[in-house]
């Protein structure tokens, strides 16, 4: 996949697009992935994604918008799906200026060279967010290309939506959150040096550092963690430590059949299933005897996932 970060670069191609966020990548925007691309296929062209960072509400607004996951996720991701371009433009306060009909006539086919066009119901953009789909159709029929409109995906009723999925992550609630994605929420991070407490009782976690704006709620989770190329079942806790008086938020993970060091290393915890809430214990036996059964329910858990 080739990234496009300049709007003045052009593609060669003709291709088949679609416009948007894109934050997640999740089963709506795979939906509108396979489309463009069987449109590709079937008519010769190459699929390309536009999308912007940092959000519009950002820019627009000075809305902190929680990401779920960061810019260069989202790459990997696109390109995970078989995308042949993203063009990602930086959102700014002069690309939010440019008229809708300006942006369809310089960017998208002087510059993107579209054919084909997809995008939502309630699709909308530039200056005043004038652009719609029927502008584009309107357009397109004088610069040669067409317009498709895509309704959303469902599941079991409702619209999947990278704000919904922020909403289950925020209540944990990882199993839905999963099917709406399509695949386990994750983050990375790189591995930094903790007090060692875990160690001391008996189960050594490794504290990741991470960039993700949004995490799982505040519990005990059965995740996977993943280790330069090596998958290991692992159990994360996502909490301020109460049973010892802390109040900095920490994520910890205690890797399975583990006993590396890996300080400095970066690592991905993918998230399964949440196994309960942060507890304060009122001492440290209490706490590693909830440990020892924890670490066997994420084992049931993660080997009926398997």
């Amino acid at each position: 996949m080739k990234v496009i970060f300049d709007p003045q670069e052009p593609i060669d191609d003709h291709t088949s697009a679609t416009i948007g966020n894109f934050d997640g990548v999740h089963m709506g925007h795979k939906k509108i992935i396979s489309s463009i691309k069987e449109t590709a296929e079937r008519k010769g062209l190459s699929t390309c994604v536009i999308t912007f960072h940092p959000h519009p509400q950002k820019v627009l607004k000075n809305i902190d918008v929680p990401l779920l996951v960061p810019i260069r996720e989202r790459l990997k991701l696109l390109e995970k799906e078989g995308v042949d371009y993203t063009a990602c433009y930086t959102f700014t306060e002069e690309i939010s200026r440019i008229s809708a009909r300006d942006f369809i006539k310089n960017i998208l086919v002087g510059k993107l060279n579209v054919r084909h066009l997809i995008v939502g119901p309630d699709f909308s953009f530039g200056n005043k967010r004038e652009g719609n789909a029927e502008l584009l159709e309107e357009m397109g029929k004088k610069l040669h290309f067409e317009t498709g409109v895509l309704e959303p995906y469902v599941i079991d009723g409702e619209v999947v939506s990278s704000s919904a999925i922020r909403e289950m992550l925020q209540r944990g609630d990882i199993r839905k959150a999963a099917r709406f994605l399509g695949y386990d929420f994750y983050i990375d991070g790189l591995v930094t040096e903790g007090e060692k407490r875990g160690r001391k009782i008996g189960f050594p976690t490794i504290n990741l550092d991470t960039d993700w704006d949004i995490l799982p709620k505040v519990g005990v989770y059965a995740t996977r963690a993943y280790v330069d190329d090596d998958r290991f079942d692992s159990i994360t806790n996502i909490g301020f430590r109460p049973t010892f008086g802390e109040n900095k938020l920490l994520i910890e993970t205690h890797l399975f059949d583990f006993n590396f060091d890996i300080y400095g290393k970066r690592v991905r915890v993918e998230f399964v299933e949440r196994i309960r809430n942060e507890e304060r214990f009122e001492s440290v036996d209490a706490l590693v005897a909830q440990i020892k059964k924890d670490v066997e329910q994420v084992k049931g858990v993660l080997s009926d996932a398997k």
